[in-house]
């Protein structure tokens, strides 16, 4: 008898421990998931496109080595970890628009600039060798810094493009 009591005590507590541990797990895995959503919202609300690039390689880690707690989120929330397509396509809007912006200014700050050049120029007998080197340099820098801009531009949109497209995304 005493021996069945010991037995059903043991069983007992072997179930009170099994339930105990998959609450702490629930319970890990819902505050893991409430701390990934908390650290990246403040960056996908903003939406600035560089910044949800920087967040790229840390939601990657996070979905190897948290998988649980990034599908929870994915099926409550019904959208893509860490950043859904809408801020992606949103983000990606904003970075082509301020590239066209750019472009805009830039163009016509070296065509103030090349006006005033040769404004100069033309005051002072613009033909010598030197004059020539100025209007060379100045194009020169015009189309370095276009040049470094774009690729930014191109490095960026690729990046926001790949961060939508990923196929581990399970949603």
């Amino acid at each position: 008898m005493i021996d069945v009591l010991i037995a059903a005590l043991v069983g007992a507590l072997v179930v009170v421990a099994e339930r105990a541990r998959r609450d702490r797990r629930r319970q890990h895995r819902e505050e893991l998931a409430a701390l990934l959503l908390t650290t990246l919202a403040p960056d996908a609300a903003r939406g600035e496109p560089r910044n949800l690039l920087a967040w790229r390689a840390a939601a990657d880690a996070a979905r190897r080595m948290f998988p649980d707690a990034v599908r929870d989120i994915e099926r409550q929330t019904g959208e893509a970890f860490p950043f859904s397509h809408d801020v992606i396509d949103d983000a990606h809007a904003r970075w082509t628009a301020e590239w066209l912006a750019w472009e805009r200014r830039h163009d016509v700050e070296f065509k103030q600039r090349a006006t005033a050049l040769e404004a100069e120029l033309r005051d002072t007998d613009g033909s010598t060798p030197a004059t020539r080197a100025r209007l060379a340099a100045l194009e020169d820098e015009k189309l370095q810094a276009y040049q470094q801009r774009y690729e930014e531009y191109v490095r960026v949109g690729n990046g926001l493009t790949a961060l939508k497209g990923r196929d581990d995304v399970r949603v």
